[in-house]
């Protein structure tokens, strides 16, 4: 007995410091493993983990023990950066439509992932079509303690500030920022602020931009009587502070775009570039100007004053190019979207290039914005917000979006 003490204490201790080194130096791992469901299905896993900042990122690959089928997942959720997480798959099957409902650790429960037809689409889609073989499918996982909001799809919307906004779709830690002419209303799920930076109407916004949680746009006010612009006006979307940054650019001048978290503005005029930091309000002259694509700094061409180098976000991936013939390609974290001509936005998990998930389809998708975990876009006068944990809303319905929707909203997800 006294032998075993010493080794229980040891292994005690190894455990301990095994834990420790997962908690604060372990921030992925990516693994493959084998599952015996309930139902004696047999299925295959690839699971991915990522941790950002205060966010634990989980995705899997779910592949049938024939692997004809695969189910694409990505949830958020803290299981202390452990692995082989998924304890069990339900899968239920109605006419053409087949979806499985992974259980995790924890008994935990999240979204279900469909094939329609043999092709992923997302439940948001299902719900959009009133999938009558869903609907059914979702009963059973009623039983699973499948959340309700999931199937919430006539919240009622509020009118205020001449728009109609659904409080109730807008994510607890999502702040959006829409452009009224003369500054920005502020929505949460708290409610609406109308911010007003401007004394005239400024119609087209070429010179606002969200930097990170900030809002930066131009005082444009007395344009037509001076040549220069003056200040720079940092909304933070986060705290509501706002403060004035004091320049002086020609009216030429425009934004290049963002990279960490850093707004770039070149006037070509005087042939200059700056940079500003919004969290230090700091604006100074590059020695050398940066182009940027897809938020990347890179070297500038030769011509860089010539003409105006705006970043487009837009990502190249020969693979998806090829596959569904776009180039209207995004990335937020690992994952790619991409919108097709027929007006689908699909989401590529763990380069999964062969089963993309359908995310919705609408005609007339104007102002697609992908990043902080969301998936956002005008069609006609509303604007709809993506997010695993909510699915596809409709946040707000505003007339102007059919008249104007260039550059005119931005939204940021915070801590």
């Amino acid at each position: 007995m006294k032998k075993v003490l010493p080794i229980l204490v040891l292994l005690a201790f190894a455990a301990f410091c095994y834990q420790l080194i997962v908690t604060f130096f372990i921030t992925e791992h990516k693994i493959n493993y084998s599952l015996i469901a309930n139902d004696q299905k047999h299925y295959t896993i690839s699971e991915k983990y990522k941790k950002d900042g205060s966010i634990h990122h989980y995705s899997f690959l779910i592949t049938t023990q024939n692997k004809k089928k695969t189910y694409a997942v990505s949830i958020e959720e803290d299981f202390n950066k452990q692995e082989r997480v998924i304890t069990d798959v339900k899968h239920y099957k109605k006419n053409n439509l087949e979806c499985i409902f992974p259980i995790y650790k924890r008994n935990r429960t999240y979204d279900v992932s469909c094939l329609l037809d043999g092709k992923q689409v997302s439940s948001a889609y299902l719900l959009e079509q009133k999938n009558e073989d869903y609907s059914f499918i979702a009963r059973k996982f009623a039983e699973e303690g499948y959340e309700e909001i999931y199937y919430t799809t006539n919240t009622p919307a509020t009118s205020e500030e001449n728009l109609l906004v659904s409080y109730d779709y807008i994510p607890e830690n999502y702040t959006f920022a829409i452009w009224n002419y003369r500054g920005i209303y502020i929505l949460s799920s708290e409610g609406i602020e109308n911010k007003t930076f401007l004394n005239d109407d400024y119609y087209e916004n070429k010179l606002s931009m969200g930097v990170g949680k900030y809002y930066v746009t131009v005082n444009t006010d007395d344009e037509e009587e001076k040549l220069n612009y003056y200040q720079l006006i940092v909304y933070n979307l986060v705290d509501g502070g706002k403060t004035v940054v004091d320049v002086d650019i020609s009216q030429d001048s425009y934004f290049n775009g963002v990279s960490d978290n850093m707004l770039y503005i070149t006037d070509p005029k005087e042939e200059k570039q700056y940079v500003l930091d919004p969290s230090k309000k700091e604006f100074k002259e590059l020695k050398k100007p940066r182009e940027i694509s897809n938020s990347k700094l890179k070297k500038a061409s030769n011509d860089f004053f010539s003409s105006p180098k705006v970043d487009s976000l837009r990502v190249s991936n020969k693979k998806i190019k090829k596959l569904y013939d776009t180039e209207d390609i995004r990335k937020n974290g690992d994952d790619y979207y991409f919108k097709t001509e027929d007006g689908k936005i699909y989401r590529v998990i763990q380069e999964d290039y062969q089963h993309p998930i359908m995310i919705c389809q609408f005609d007339n998708i104007k102002e697609w914005q992908v990043h902080d975990g969301g998936v956002s876009f005008i069609v006609g006068d509303t604007l709809y917000l993506y997010t695993d944990i909510y699915g596809l809303k409709p946040i707000l319905k505003n007339s102007e979006f059919q008249y104007n929707s260039k550059n005119i909203y931005y939204f940021v997800r915070g801590e």
